[in-house]
């Protein structure tokens, strides 16, 4: 009776380790697909699974990825399905992490006291996520930026982030040295994380292209900033070729090609960025380099799609732009 009682134990925990890992795929494919901002097609898989199951966990995990991404995000609707995900199912690693995420949206949204009330709720979300799940990568690297960005009065703590990446080690190397780069950024030791970043071979891990965009932007930025182009240059393609999606690598190689006095390069390359997401300060900064070639009426253009931009231009710059645009007109 008792090797009986044990069998089935065993064969619950393999049912239970393949569940979790088939969610886990399903799941990854969905927010994949979320961050090529393929949203209708996106929404037919979600429907068809919530016709199914009303609170299936991939269905609603990546509802939540939807609302936080689009253009105007609905963080408010994103947490209430993320919630709705939780309770359901208490033990889905998916839905903990997108609670995560929609608690993450309301503390930036919401400022200092949005901040204070959600920073624990976010940790404790994120670490549910990878005790359900420890191969959960886009919630153990949530969780490590959280550790870094946040006062240890609010739970962050740079020895966990530190023990997290110990700990993507030991199964995944090429995780770990994205996180070690993170830590190294935290820790301004520059050289260390552009090593790391460098020597990362992240191509399977695609729901971290946020946080690999966001180390190399860092590195070319403060190489730029610096004065030294050809080593900026070097990350800014890099950050192309890793994330080709992403508009920053003709964006800062753009500015290179601004800073060095390369006026034609920089428009060919604001505007190939435009193309691949057309924001205000791109349309911004092609509006100075035109205005810097005495090419007014591109200028005035492009002045004008930056202030009609989403997401909007602060108020400084969208006062600095107006002013601008007034002088280009009255010329």
């Amino acid at each position: 009776m008792l090797a009986q009682t044990k069998a089935w134990g065993m064969l619950l925990l393999l049912w239970l380790a393949w569940s979790s890992s088939a969610q886990a795929v399903q799941g990854d494919l969905l927010a994949h697909l979320v961050q090529q901002k393929r949203y209708m097609e996106v929404s037919r898989m979600i429907d068809a699974r919530l016709a199914r199951n009303a609170t299936d966990p991939v269905a609603l995990a990546a509802s939540v990825d939807i609302y936080l991404t689009r253009s105007r995000p609905d963080v408010p609707l994103a947490r209430a399905v993320a919630e709705r995900c939780v309770n359901a199912n208490p033990g889905s690693s998916l839905c903990a992490e997108a609670l995560g995420h929609a608690l993450t949206a309301q503390k930036r949204a919401g400022g200092l006291v949005a901040a204070i009330g959600n920073a624990r709720p976010i940790r404790n979300a994120f670490e549910r996520a990878i005790r359900f799940d420890p191969m959960n990568y886009r919630a153990r690297v949530a969780l490590v930026r959280f550790h870094l960005a946040m006062p240890s009065f609010l739970g962050g703590s740079e020895i966990r982030a530190r023990e997290l990446a110990t700990e993507a080690r030991r199964s995944e190397p090429e995780l770990s040295r994205l996180i070690r780069a993170l830590c190294a950024i935290n820790d301004k030791k520059f050289d260390e994380a552009e090593g790391y970043i460098l020597a990362a071979d992240l191509s399977p891990y695609a729901l971290v292209d946020d946080s690999q965009r966001d180390v190399l932007l860092t590195l070319a930025g403060a190489h730029l900033a610096a004065g030294r182009h050809d080593a900026s240059r070097k990350l800014f393609e890099e950050l192309g070729r890793c994330v080709p999606s992403s508009e920053h690598a003709p964006y800062g190689l753009a500015l290179i090609a601004q800073a060095q006095g390369r006026l034609g390069d920089a428009v060919t390359l604001l505007e190939n960025a435009a193309a691949i997401g057309p924001r205000p300060y791109i349309y911004r900064t092609l509006g100075e380099v035109h205005e810097a070639r005495a090419d007014g009426p591109r200028a005035v253009l492009a002045y004008r799609a930056a202030l009609i931009g989403i997401p909007r231009l602060t108020w400084q710059e969208q006062r600095q732009v107006t002013t601008h645009l007034t002088q280009l007109q009255q010329r």
